[in-house]
């Protein structure tokens, strides 16, 4: 999702997809076997198993505040050296590190092991990377075991390849060396490791140890790293002329970097959103919000909350309500609310501080004049929805858009757009130590 789409979903959360085909449609819909696979982003949509004539009936019903058309300009107090110039610190979290690109390099380099000697259980040789490990193990922080953490009462053991990035840093390559035999459950091997910080709250920069018992492994044989294997297994051509294949490999490097800056763009622009709008409604005072507005986020809320819960509910029975017993407990879990809240409270939260979003942005572009949204950025919000519809399989057209979401929306959703390049064009970000 590009940088506008997310302040999009995340500032403005204007009505977003509606249906536009004859079957229904399930926004975040789980896998069979995981009813959690839901992203439960607490964004205002449809609602979950919202049929199209339910979604229009709907859309009639919950009216917006059209600031367009407003005789009253909204009640905001911001000083404009406010937005003129703005600066934020982001975490150094969200920088690719040469590390990362070495582990992604090792998965790749993992992806195209070959078996040494078949499926052959191995016990007297030691671990090495490539090889898969057939283990137990128990995990602790500050000598308590954590939650999750162990498999020791497993009747099968887990089979882990090395260099599969499957669990955390630092865990494969503290199995290289252990020789299976060696370990059983009164004398394990120990693997230290540190979680990553954005791991959970609770283990999120906690030193474990985790103590393994390693069964046996089935042997395999890593290909060699060298331009051959960059070319003819990774599909990579260098259209430079290298001299050296060490330069030829570290173009290759440099470009995988690059590959992993963009698929993490949208956590780096989800950050820059997120430092902005807390920014700016701290700083600006708004008063008078306007009670259309309010509703149509309380209604968009508590809609998608609950229809969720509904479909969950009916779609997986007792293996969900044993988790989730009453739709406080899963508003929790899908709209990002700490447990024990009064979740209805939290969305009337929510819906004042997008209203107050509303008014920010609207109150700057009438000071700077620029509350309008042409038609050729119409235009390029509407084939935004045809594409993203397209990439889920579903062929729509500029009428099917502009007949269900409507031309009042996709103004709004534009003006969106476009006022997040404004203000974004106004900040400086500069990552923590």
């Amino acid at each position: 999702m590009n940088k506008s789409k997310l302040f999009l979903m995340l500032a403005m959360a204007l009505l977003s997809l509606t249906v536009f085909v004859s079957c229904t449609v399930v926004l975040g819909e789980p896998s069979d076997t995981n009813p959690e696979a839901s992203t439960g982003t607490g964004e205002v949509g449809t609602a979950t198993g919202t049929t199209e004539a339910e979604t229009k009936e709907a859309a009639t019903e919950m009216p917006r505040h059209d600031y367009f058309e407003a005789e009253v300009a909204p009640d905001v107090t911001l000083d404009k050296s406010v937005y003129s110039a703005m600066t934020f610190k982001l975490s150094s979290d969200l920088l690719i590190t040469d590390e990362q690109v070495q582990d992604y390099l090792q998965y790749l380099i993992f992806q195209e092991r070959e078996a040494t000697n078949g499926d052959t259980q191995v016990k007297d040789q030691p671990l090495k990377m490539g090889d898969t490990a057939y283990i137990y193990y128990r995990g602790t922080v500050d000598g308590e075991e954590f939650e999750g953490g162990s498999n020791m009462s497993d009747k099968t053991p887990y089979g882990l390849g090395l260099g599969s990035g499957s669990f955390i840093p630092g865990f494969e390559s503290g199995l290289v060396g252990v020789i299976p035999n060696q370990t059983s459950k009164d004398n394990p091997a120990e693997v230290k490791v540190t979680f990553p910080e954005n791991y959970n709250d609770k283990l999120g920069g906690k030193d474990a140890i985790f103590y393994v018992v390693v069964e046996y492994a089935v042997q395999y044989t890593l290909p060699e790293y060298n331009r051959e294997f960059v070319e003819t297994k990774l599909d990579y051509t260098s259209e430079k002329t290298h001299v050296t294949e060490k330069s030829f490999l570290n173009e290759f490097e440099e470009f995988l970097k690059t590959y992993l800056e963009e698929q993490n763009s949208g956590n780096v622009d989800a950050a820059k959103t997120d430092a902005l709008w807390s920014y700016l409604t701290e700083k600006a005072v708004c008063v008078n919000l306007p009670q259309m507005e309010l509703d149509y986020y309380k209604t968009s809320y508590t809609n998608e909350l609950t229809s969720a819960y509904d479909y969950y509910k009916t779609s997986y029975g007792d293996s969900f309500t044993a988790k989730y017993p009453d739709i406080a407990a899963f508003a929790a879990y899908y709209m990002g609310f700490e447990a024990g809240v009064n979740w209805e409270e939290e969305i009337n939260k929510r819906a004042e501080l997008m209203v107050k979003k509303d008014m920010i942005v609207h109150a700057i572009a009438e000071w700077e004049g620029i509350e309008t949204v042409t038609e050729e950025e119409l235009e390029k919000e509407i084939q935004y929805w045809i594409d993203y519809y397209a990439s889920s399989y579903y062929q729509v057209t500029k009428e099917d858009i502009l007949e269900n979401i409507g031309e009042k929306y996709l103004r709004e959703s534009a003006f969106a757009v476009k006022m997040y390049d404004y203000l974004i064009a106004n900040c400086t970000f500069e990552y923590t130590e």
